[in-house]
């Protein structure tokens, strides 16, 4: 479910001080590099929390291997959590988001490659299997009812940085940045004020299209420029609209703030799918501050976004 390589730098970027207090983590799991940023007594906490962080990640993706290869797999009420979550962005999609459309993009060759252009006819039968999937429960195991495969990567991640995160407050870690690749969460504030955060630009190094000042928030980025191959001057990237098949390379990058990270993270995908009319009222609904960066480089900013920006 989760890439096993670092494909971009991060999308999104910690701005420390000189008078930086505290101390970080980094290791690397669910495909990408996690870095936890906190208070220096309380490195076993953040121990703890990265050993459970990758007891999820495994649940998780051997789950999405026995269902993909045996057609039904065990579950818990995580499992069960996270197939609800896609009934949700689903709906919200109008149906363009689907973790079955995993079956399309594993023709593409991702998450791993190799990479390659499938021939209509079989893009045309896999995506009918696409559209009639459904998941059920018999014999105390989810199944699937079609040969499809599933990718819960949009949100999955999110989810086990927010059960991550859970963690260490319930450990009495307040004052922290836990960030999965530019999946992040900051909790608490550092030194009193809001913990700030830089949007990366996704033409340039060194660059940032935006800096925020989050507390007890959490920000997401999906970009063009993070999975993707070009074939014949076309560029394809990991995101495919479920109803169409089409691939979704209607934006550079979209940056969500949200509650938690899962949310972020699957807003962020599903707006990769979406007109910018369409992400205009989806987020003035969800409570859900967007950046928008366009394929012709023209930044929008939605739903208070600029409300959280600071110099």
């Amino acid at each position: 479910m989760f890439k096993k390589i670092v494909f971009s730098t991060l999308a999104l970027l910690l701005i420390t001080a000189c008078n930086q207090t505290f101390v970080s983590k980094t290791g690397f799991w669910m495909g990408t590099i996690v870095e936890v940023t906190f208070d220096a007594d309380k490195s076993k906490e953040v121990d703890e929390a990265l050993r459970y962080l990758e007891s999820l990640e495994s649940k998780i993706n051997k789950f999405t291997l026995n269902l993909d290869e045996k057609g039904a797999a065990e579950y818990d009420d995580d499992i069960k959590y996270l197939l609800s979550r896609n009934d949700y962005f689903k709906t919200l999609s109008g149906g363009r988001f689907d973790i079955s459309v995993g079956t399309i993009g594993y023709l593409y060759g991702f998450p791993e490659g190799p990479y390659k252009v499938p021939n209509e006819s079989t893009l045309t039968e896999s995506l009918e299997k696409v559209h009639k999937n459904r998941f059920l429960i018999k014999d105390g195991k989810i199944i699937k009812s079609e040969d499809i495969r599933i990718d819960m990567g949009a949100y999955a991640k999110g989810y086990i940085v927010d059960k991550a995160s859970g963690y260490l407050k319930q450990k009495g870690v307040n004052n922290f940045i836990f960030n999965a690749g530019g999946d992040l969460f900051a909790s608490g504030n550092k030194n009193g004020k809001k913990w700030k955060i830089a949007i990366k630009h996704p033409d340039g190094e060194g660059k940032f299209l935006s800096v925020i000042g989050l507390s007890d928030k959490a920000v997401a980025t999906s970009g063009n420029y993070e999975r993707y191959f070009e074939k014949d001057g076309k560029r394809y990237i990991h995101i495919f609209d479920a109803l169409s098949g089409e691939n979704a390379n209607n934006y550079k990058s979209i940056s969500v703030i949200a509650e938690n990270v899962e949310k972020a993270d699957g807003l962020a995908t599903v707006f990769f799918l979406l007109s910018k009319n369409d992400i205009k009222s989806i987020c003035a609904k969800e409570n859900t501050p967007v950046m928008i960066y366009t394929l012709d480089n023209k930044l929008l900013k939605y739903c208070g976004w600029e409300n959280f920006e600071i110099n």
